[in-house]
């Protein structure tokens, strides 16, 4: 599927051609569909990008993540959930963030535990200052004293943006 084909279909009347191009054995064209399904936000996606979620290539897996985290559909939560335990950190990060962007508390758990995992870290405190659950404030405030400088200034602004949603 060439470039130009997928900026042909970004329009909300190809949704069914960019979904059946998720279903194709072209990995590049799976990845562009992804993406412009994301940009689109069309909710009739979020079943073919949960399945593509457990595509073979970590490309399509990370951009089936981000579209679902564009779209905002809660029925994209638990299946993001379960690639927060994808073996590639790039997908476990996307599907970190877009959690935080769907902002369903029932992501909070997992999130807190991938304070820990040394790849995504950050992306998980910024989501979880997105979601704004109180649970996340002891987890956070530990993770201020993190060795990576980006994880603390990261963990400290989820840390405001949970107070700010407390008032």
């Amino acid at each position: 599927m060439s470039y130009l084909y997928m900026d042909e279909m970004k329009d909300r009347n190809d949704v069914k051609g960019l979904i059946k191009a998720l279903k194709s054995e072209d990995s590049l064209g799976k990845f562009h569909a992804a993406m412009a399904l994301g940009e689109i936000g069309d909710a009739s996606a979020v079943e073919p990008l949960t399945k593509a979620l457990k595509d073979k290539s970590k490309d399509v897996r990370s951009s089936a993540a981000g579209a679902l985290g564009d779209i905002g559909d809660i029925r994209a939560v638990e299946p993001l959930i379960k690639a927060l335990k994808d073996k590639d950190s790039h997908v476990r990060g996307v599907a970190a963030s877009a959690l935080g962007d769907i902002g369903d508390s029932r992501a909070v758990e997992l999130l807190i535990k991938s304070l820990k995992d040394e790849h995504i870290r950050g992306r998980a405190a910024m989501a979880l200052g997105k979601i704004g659950d109180i649970r996340a404030v002891e987890p956070l405030t530990k993770a201020l004293k993190d060795e990576d400088k980006g994880v603390q200034e990261t963990a400290q602004e989820a840390l405001k943006k949970i107070k700010a949603k407390k008032k």
